[in-house]
Formats: structure tokens, C-alpha cells, sequence
């Protein structure tokens, strides 16, 4: 029952953290330290569970943008038979996805077990939450150099923020290539590819929907690959009815977190999540690093 307990709570912290830019991952290594569940981090099924709630989160966005990846499809069928990006109007949109998606995809399988062997070795996340700070810095760096850029005059006219389809192929893959950040604890995906989104123009709406449509694929392909895991020899009965469970409660959180944000970007900037990510992280590094120096013990 405790097993499964914890593994809730990192579905509701996975639903919530994935997509609002504050790093699912470095929150699921850094609560269960504050609350004493250092053996959850470090047992080897620890990271087909992170996995499957991710699974849970990519099915939400897959929910949310239903409409979206209908057409998508179609698009994509449409345009490799006919041989032209404006065979659909949706056309170029996927291909920019799946563009996108590629470097991640690569840089995943060479980078992810070398980064799991540093980051998920100590019970006490020092590196993570050095890297959620770094992650608001990030957010506040880039939401302040898209506020400092201004047109010249005789620009004035021109418009300054552009179209997902007027991304190049190349800044796709740019852009695409950030979220590969995300596989270091305390870096949020949705939050650097945010960034690299209006780096190269975007408004906040389109950010939010080019980066959560370049998240999908990535995070199923993932979750398909690795939770299959938890059903194999030695995994016990309840860590697969946990992860089940915890996968439910991050699609339900992360279904409501889309919502919540798709709102909120009409109007809202990436700076609050910046200040908490900072926050969360300085506090967290001097929480824990003198654990990790054993210079003093937790009575749990």
C-alpha cells in the first residue's frame, strides 16, 4: 500500500510537472527525498515508472489534441502520396513534427543511460536541484530576450511574431533537439522548448501547441519501449498495479493542466514558473547538499 501511495502522488506531481515548465522529473526525484522515499528513486524499477506516467501524460495531450493529430494524420497520409507539403493545409505542420522529433529521439538513446547512472545513484537529488534552478533561469533569460527585441522603425510594419508553418525545417529540429535538456532532472521539457520556440518567433499559444505536439510522440515512443519493463521477471504485482494507477491519476492531472494552460498562455508569460523554478532549486541545493556531504542526518 505505501508503494502504491507514492507512486500516486509522482502520478499527480508527473501530470502537473510535465506540462507546466517547472520539470516533471527533477520534482519526482526531489519530493520523494523531502518525504523520506529514497528507496523508490533508487530501485531499479524506479524508471519504468517514471515512464509509465509519462505514458499517462502523452495520452492526455493525445485527448486534448485529438482534433489536432486527426488531421495531422491525414496530412501526412495526403502529402507522402502526393509529394507536396501543400497537398494539405496541414501539411508542413507535420512534417515540422516529425522533423522535431527526430533529434530528441537519437539523442535519447545515447544519452539516457549515462544520465540516469549520475543523477539516480545518490538519494539525494543535489545535481536536480541545482538544474530546476538553472531551469528558471533559463525560462526568465529567454522570456526576457523576447521582450527586448524591438522592430526597427522602418520595421515597424512588419510583423515581429510569425506562424508554426513559417518555421524552417531547420529551426524544427532546433527546437526539437531542446527537449532532448529534459533528460536531466530539474530541466523542463515543455519549458525549453518554450523558450526555443519564441526564440524563433512563436507567440505563447503557438509555443505552447508546436512544443506539446513535438512532446507527444517522444513521450510515447518512450513509454512504449520501456513499460513493457515493469511486466517482466521479478517486478512484483503491486509496483504494476502502482504504476497503473499512478499512470491514471498523471493523465487525469495532465488532461487539466493542458486546459489550464492553453488559457492561461493567451495572457500569461513564462516568468512565474521561472521565479518558482529558482525558488524551488536554491532551496532544495542547500537543503540537500550537506546531506550529501554527510554533514548532518535526517531523523527518517
Amino acid at each position: 500500500m505505501t508503494e502504491i501511495i507514492q507512486v500516486v502522488v509522482l502520478g499527480l506531481l508527473q501530470g502537473v510537472a510535465e506540462l507546466f515548465p517547472i520539470s516533471s522529473l527533477g520534482h519526482t526525484v526531489i519530493i520523494p527525498a523531502y518525504l523520506g522515499w529514497g528507496n523508490l528513486n533508487t530501485s531499479e524499477s524506479f524508471l519504468p515508472i517514471v515512464v509509465t506516467l509519462h505514458l499517462g501524460t502523452a495520452l492526455a495531450l493525445v485527448a486534448f489534441y485529438w482534433r489536432d493529430w486527426a488531421a495531422l494524420v491525414r496530412a501526412f497520409f495526403v502529402t507522402s502520396f502526393k509529394g507536396r507539403l501543400d497537398a494539405d493545409p496541414q501539411g508542413k505542420t507535420i512534417w515540422l513534427v516529425i522533423v522535431g522529433s527526430i533529434p530528441v529521439g537519437l539523442l535519447g538513446l545515447f544519452l539516457q543511460g549515462p544520465i540516469q547512472d549520475v543523477f539516480f545513484s545518490s538519494p539525494w537529488p543535489v545535481l536536480p536541484s541545482a538544474f530546476l534552478f538553472l531551469n528558471g533561469a533559463i525560462l526568465l533569460l529567454g522570456e526576457r530576450m523576447r521582450q527586448q527585441v524591438q522592430p526597427a522603425p522602418y520595421e515597424r510594419y512588419k510583423p515581429q511574431q510569425v506562424g508554426i508553418n513559417d518555421l524552417s525545417f531547420v529551426q524544427a529540429a532546433i527546437i526539437g533537439a531542446t527537449q532532448a535538456l529534459a533528460l536531466i532532472p530539474g530541466i523542463s521539457r515543455s519549458g525549453v522548448t518554450m523558450v526555443a520556440c519564441l526564440r524563433a518567433k512563436l507567440n505563447h499559444e503557438d509555443a505552447l501547441r508546436f512544443t506539446f505536439l513535438l512532446a507527444t510522440p517522444v513521450i510515447l515512443a518512450a513509454g512504449l519501449l520501456k513499460t513493457p519493463e515493469l511486466f517482466g521477471h521479478g517486478v512484483s504485482h503491486t509496483t504494476q498495479i502502482a504504476a497503473l494507477l499512478g499512470g491514471a491519476v498523471a493523465a487525469l492531472a495532465a488532461y487539466l493542466s493542458v486546459r489550464f494552460l492553453t488559457r492561461y498562455f493567451h495572457i500569461g508569460r513564462l516568468t512565474p514558473f521561472a521565479y518558482y523554478s529558482m525558488g524551488v532549486g536554491l532551496v532544495s541545493f542547500l537543503f540537500f547538499a550537506p546531506l550529501a556531504l554527510g554533514l548532518f542526518k535526517l531523523p527518517w
